[in-house]
């Protein structure tokens, strides 16, 4: 792992960002980009939508904005399918990831969890916000996690939308092997293979399709995943939701649920059948309701 993310040359960066503004401009929603400075460097954050407002002001006491983590090596564009509905009574950020390819500008190393959670509370303090629900997809929700794990003080609540699989547990071995034959020599053939067996019957377009093979030439410098400590587990006291394909490749949902149990009995964890790990894009509007629902429930302020 790099210690700073960057591209191989500007050769390779320049075809990236093509790609990505290409995919940004099909944006559903109006929008806001923003970069916001951190003690780790420059980070891009996308702003949609609106929170509620009476007599021409907007509630204090109203809906607490949302952030969205992508999975692996994705930045704020992976959230194009989902933000217009995510975005109807709430704003919602959807930050690039420090680290990861995109248009954050990386000045200091991340190298632990404790960085990852000081990098996101720096980006929600230069937004102005006080708090938020966090959710994340795949290893998006493993960060959502770490960053519930240290400080549930600045979170509304907590959603995990098919966490990645070492996130609670150990990996299973062919997973990991799977990973590691493709990242050797990510070659299209590989990486269109892992893509099937990771999420089968998720398509991209044109753009995303070129923004994720550039993105390949990107130095990544984010830690891997650790499966959450029992201590991390106790200490993760905000709202948790937890959704699962049950046919995933990645997680054994009910070892992973017992895991959360004994430690988060309050957590609400769901499984859906007939989904693997392309759940929140297979069943889409059921996932998005889902979360909506939960967020709406966990607005107010616990006392």
């Amino acid at each position: 792992m790099a210690k700073i993310g960057r591209f191989r040359n500007a050769t390779d960066e320049a075809a990236f960002l093509r790609a990505y503004e290409a995919v940004g401009a099909e944006w559903p929603v109006s929008f806001t980009d923003l970069d916001i400075e951190t003690s780790f460097g420059t980070t891009r954050v996308r702003r949609s939508g609106e929170a509620p407002a009476i007599g021409g002001t907007t509630r204090e006491s109203g809906p607490a904005p949302l952030m969205l983590f992508p999975g692996i090596t994705g930045n704020g564009m992976a959230s194009r399918g989902f933000v217009e509905e995510l975005s109807k009574d709430r704003v919602v950020y959807t930050p690039d990831i420090m680290g990861w390819p995109g248009r954050c500008r990386q000045t200091a190393p991340i190298l632990d969890q404790a960085d990852i959670t000081h990098w996101v509370v720096e980006v929600l303090d230069g937004l102005g916000v006080e708090r938020v629900h966090l959710a994340g997809v795949s290893f998006g929700a493993w960060m959502a996690g770490v960053v519930g794990a240290h400080r549930s003080d600045r979170l509304a609540s907590v959603i995990m939308l098919e966490p990645s699989g070492g996130a609670f547990i150990r990996p299973r071995l062919s997973v990991l092997w799977k990973f590691l034959v493709a990242g050797l020599r990510p070659t299209d053939e590989r990486m269109r293979k892992l893509t099937e067996w990771l999420t089968p019957g998720l398509e991209l377009d044109e753009n995303e399709r070129a923004m994720v093979r550039a993105g390949r030439k990107y130095r990544f410098a984010l830690p891997w995943e650790r499966p959450l400590t029992e201590d991390q587990l106790r200490a993760l006291t905000a709202p948790l939701l937890v959704l699962f394909g049950a046919a995933t490749v990645v997680n054994d949902p009910e070892a992973v649920a017992r895991r959360i149990r004994d430690h988060i009995p309050a957590a609400d964890i769901e499984v859906y059948p007939g989904v693997g790990h392309e759940m929140p894009w297979a069943i889409k509007d059921k996932v998005m309701q889902r979360l909506l629902a939960f967020a709406t429930e966990h607005d107010p302020v616990r006392t």
